[in-house]
């Protein structure tokens, strides 16, 4: 895993000489691994690169000689490796020893910066959790938004800084003020079918459906402000979804460092035995339709200790230009 702690990398050992004598793996055992390969073959964003045929095969020599499926685990997680895709994990039923991680510290939650009177500042956290845990984050993300929002701001920085991730929605409907009621970005799939995500009067909306809203929305006293977006490279997953939905705003910069390169759209794939992958299956695009799947450059790369200064500076000669 990099400093940046965005990338899960596994690390298998080739086949040993003795492979060949190994037992081939259990009817079972072959069910279960067609299930998988059936379900990343017609699924997986980039299925047109990959030899499915030598996959499949790849597949069946790593589970030589397993007899459970649980044994076929190892063998899954080499098929999520062959697929060269950051962002898709497979998960067992149960433990299996050998493949367990250790218990995954929460990030840490990054401070607010101070910034000047004329300046609104809202950070936008990852967050993971109970229904009750994202309306709670809703709630404080955009009250926080009503408590500094005044008509003599200049503009808003959006902190997506040390954001890795979780639940994209409840983070667009947090910042739904400030991005305003538009559509905000796209998922394409590997047909390349597009589908919309937008925020309309305290709703995240995907394809038109609620994905997570607030009644008690709140409407910012000037609309279409000056926006500065700060990423670094813990700006992950979700984190990317929020820095694509200001992507081609108006009036909106982005500053800092390329994020972390996992801005893409997973889906949850259970399997006969309760086991889940979480398959990579489109990517993200902003609402012109640019692709992404890849880090995201900032408009203007800084320094950490430059960021916020420059951003502030940017805020007021843009507000200056438009009145």
């Amino acid at each position: 895993m990099r400093v940046k702690l965005c990338l899960l990398f596994f690390v298998f050992a080739s086949c040993s000489a003795d492979s060949a004598e190994r037992k081939p793996p259990s009817p079972a055992v072959r069910e279960y691994l067609e299930e998988v390969v059936g379900i990343m073959q017609a699924n997986f964003i980039n299925r047109a690169t990959i030899n499915w045929v030598v996959f499949k095969q790849n597949l069946l020599a790593q589970a030589s000689g397993a007899q459970t499926i649980e044994q076929a685990y190892p063998a899954v997680e080499f098929a999520v490796v062959a697929l060269g895709d950051k962002h898709t994990q497979f998960y067992g039923a149960r433990p299996v020893k050998g493949l367990e991680m250790p218990p995954a510290n929460q990030p840490p939650l990054y401070p607010d910066e101070p910034v000047p009177g004329d300046i609104g500042y809202i950070r936008i956290p990852w967050v993971v959790g109970s229904q009750e845990k994202l309306d709670a984050y809703i709630a404080t993300v955009q009250a926080h938004i009503k408590a500094l929002d005044k008509p003599a701001l200049k503009g808003w920085i959006v902190d997506l800084r040390g954001n890795m991730g979780g639940n994209m929605w409840p983070m667009l409907v947090g910042a739904g003020p400030i991005l305003g009621d538009d559509t905000l970005g796209y998922c394409i799939d590997a047909n390349n079918t597009k589908t919309a995500w937008r925020y309309e009067k305290g709703k995240a909306l995907l394809d038109g459906d609620i994905q997570a809203e607030t009644a008690n929305y709140y409407t910012l006293k000037s609309a279409n402000p000056v926006v500065a977006v700060l990423t670094d490279t813990l700006t992950a997953s979700s984190g990317e979804a929020v820095a694509v939905a200001f992507k081609a705003r108006k009036h909106t910069r982005s500053f800092g460092t390329g994020t972390c390169g996992v801005s893409t759209s997973r889906s949850h794939f259970y399997l006969s035995d309760g086991s889940v992958i979480l398959l990579t299956t489109a990517v993200f695009a902003d609402r012109r339709l640019v692709r992404y799947g890849h880090s995201l450059a900032p408009d203007v790369s800084l320094r950490p200790i430059d960021v916020v200064p420059r951003a502030i500076r940017w805020i007021r000669e843009e507000y200056k230009a438009e009145n």
